[in-house]
């Protein structure tokens, strides 16, 4: 139910106070605020002026100190900061109201069945694109091919991003058109999944899906505005005020400006430029720069050292278990990631390099020790996204660095029932290791990566605190047995799995929340507008039905969004 909003009039009792009041533009009172400052304060009232947050406290000394026309009953209920997510794709999951969704999809031909229909509402010769595919979720764990979209439809050039976006899948006229056969060399980077015979399967992992995607026609000025749009209307219905997008190029950048100018974007990004060229010079001899009012924050760089867990291409130090002749794809050197790092150290401005694979988590550490070596004091953080597989020795390097690692924790509850058969069961113990990085004393800013998981910080909490997914799993060794990919589980070690899965790598509660709020900001060098509520921070907040710290874990997902606020100003209500 909507939280019940009253206007209370100025009254002679309030005229009569004998100090006198500052004003403000609402106060908010008898509610449960958790600030997620550096001393996990709670207060029960705060005075919001001008878009921030003028004062916090009880609702004694709110009332007596602050006067305002519009005051707020928050009934009790509890009071977050606004969730951040730290690692997504904004316009990815704009996009999925017109391109294909095929996420959940149970096996190939439920896709195949999709794209006939979307086929014959389609002008031919228009390219039909969709995402959202994992062979991982199949009776039959293999790559598709082309030929099995070719009995869809030869009408349409066809592709299909698997769900990390580290795969596509193309039909046979999507080769032709890009010029792909047998002889077609692999870019660097990347590999085109062949036939004995060196034929392509229509397949391309990592950089090789550039062949393809450079035929596609890009979205307009006003298509990216829709999309745009339509995605922060979902982010803000669970409880997101802001994020952090890890690939944004020039046309992004001027369609969301666009959308502040309009007076149409109710949402804070922190934007990192998609990769090395022309865009990313620009803005790195301008320096970091905000628009509007801190709605968009021009911050750094993303770029890639490898490919994805389950498309079998991030970067491995040993081959995979389930793959023995293959360890993955590199995707770039060190000497670059140093010379990026130390030139964006340099201009006051971050660096974030996705690497999921313990040797790319290497290269990337390798990389940024380098640059770090000329400042050792930036003043903003080097990220590694994902970091998904640390090997032993790397994993005290991030704290020793200041280097965050910046992870997804839905990643882990997705990827847990084939990761071991993919790591194997003794490197799998250093997959998602959340726990033994925050005990070498970093931090880990929490996100989802959607469109490739879906846009809910309130899962992303579960996942950390709990390691299990929304069906609860494991809540048994046996569920492990029949659900995994892994051995019969001996005796002694199935206590291992009554706490989630490896569930010693567990956050603390608190640790959970934060990832998404103060831990997200301070990533982004925020940390005093956003992620937290106090003095002097945007009034971005959410109104939950339950307790974070404190609902049980088996109601935890149970808890509701009632109501998002960005800049003081409700933007989002359940009702």
């Amino acid at each position: 139910m909507r939280i019940h909003i009253t206007i209370i009039a100025l009254t002679g009792f309030f005229m009569t106070m004998c100090a006198p009041k500052d004003n403000c533009d609402r106060i908010f009172f008898n509610g449960a605020i958790q600030s997620m400052d550096e001393y996990s304060s709670i207060h029960s009232a705060m005075a919001v002026r001008e878009g921030r947050i003028c004062a916090l406290g009880s609702d004694e000394a709110i009332l007596a100190a602050w006067s305002a026309e519009e005051q707020i009953d928050l009934q009790g209920a509890f009071v977050y900061p606004g969730l951040i997510d730290a690692h997504a794709h904004l316009y990815g999951l704009g996009e999925e109201a017109v391109i294909l969704a095929v996420h959940g999809t149970g096996d190939k031909e439920a896709i195949i069945s999709m794209l006939s229909a979307r086929a014959a509402n389609t002008a031919q010769n228009q390219w039909i694109r969709g995402r959202g595919w994992d062979q991982n979720d199949w009776p039959e764990k293999t790559f598709p091919n082309n030929n099995d979209l070719d009995r869809a439809t030869t009408a349409h050039p066809v592709f299909l991003s698997r769900i990390d976006g580290h795969a596509a899948w193309v039909n046979s006229l999507a080769l032709e058109l890009s010029g792909i056969t047998a002889d077609t060399p692999d870019p660097e980077g990347g590999r085109i999944v062949r036939l004995e015979d060196g034929s392509p399967t229509g397949i391309l992992l990592d950089k090789a899906i550039e062949l393809v995607r450079a035929h596609i026609p890009p979205p307009t000025r006003e298509e990216l505005k829709v999309g745009y749009q339509a995605a922060i209307d979902r982010c803000i219905a669970v409880g997101m005020t802001g994020m952090h997008d890890m690939g944004m190029d020039a046309e992004d950048i001027e369609a969301v400006r666009s959308l502040i100018d309009e007076g149409k974007f109710p949402f804070r990004i922190v934007a990192y430029i998609d990769g090395r060229g022309d865009t990313w010079e620009q803005y790195l001899k301008a320096g970091r720069q905000s628009y509007g009012n801190q709605q968009l924050t021009v911050a750094g760089l993303k770029l890639y050292a490898d490919g994805a867990l389950g498309s079998r291409g991030a970067w491995m130090l040993e081959p995979y278990s389930d793959d023995p002749g293959n360890s993955g794809i590199p995707i770039i050197d060190e000497d670059t990631i140093a010379f990026e790092a130390a030139r964006a150290v340099e201009a006051g401005m971050q660096v974030c390099v996705h690497a999921i694979g313990d040797a790319a988590v290497r290269r990337v550490l390798n990389g940024y020790a380098r640059a770090l070596e000329q400042n050792a004091s930036p003043p903003y953080p080097l990220r590694v996204e994902h970091a998904q597989v640390i090997s032993d020795i790397d994993i005290p390097r991030f704290a020793a660095l200041g280097v965050l690692p910046s992870m997804q924790p839905t990643h882990c509850t997705s990827d847990m029932y084939w990761a071991e058969a993919r790591l194997g069961a003794i490197r799998v113990r250093n997959a998602y290791a959340w726990a033994r990085l925050i005990g070498t004393g970093t931090y880990i800013p929490g996100g989802s990566d959607f469109p490739v998981e879906r846009p809910d910080p309130l899962a992303g909490i579960h996942a950390a605190a709990f390691r299990k997914d929304a069906l609860g799993r494991p809540a048994s060794a046996k569920d492990i047995e029949e659900h995994f990919q892994v051995d019969p589980l001996h005796p002694e070690e199935r206590d291992r799995w009554s706490e989630g899965w490896y569930g010693s790598q567990r956050m603390s509660r608190e640790h959970a929340v934060r990832a998404f709020t103060s831990w997200a900001a301070q990533a982004a060098g925020m940390q005093t507008s956003v992620g937290v509520l106090s003095e002097g921070s945007w009034a971005d907040f959410v109104i939950l039905s339950r307790d974070l710290l404190t609902v049980p874990e088996e109601e935890f997902l149970e808890t509701t969004v009632r109501e998002t606020w960005h800049g003081g100003e409700l933007i989002y209500t359940a009702e």
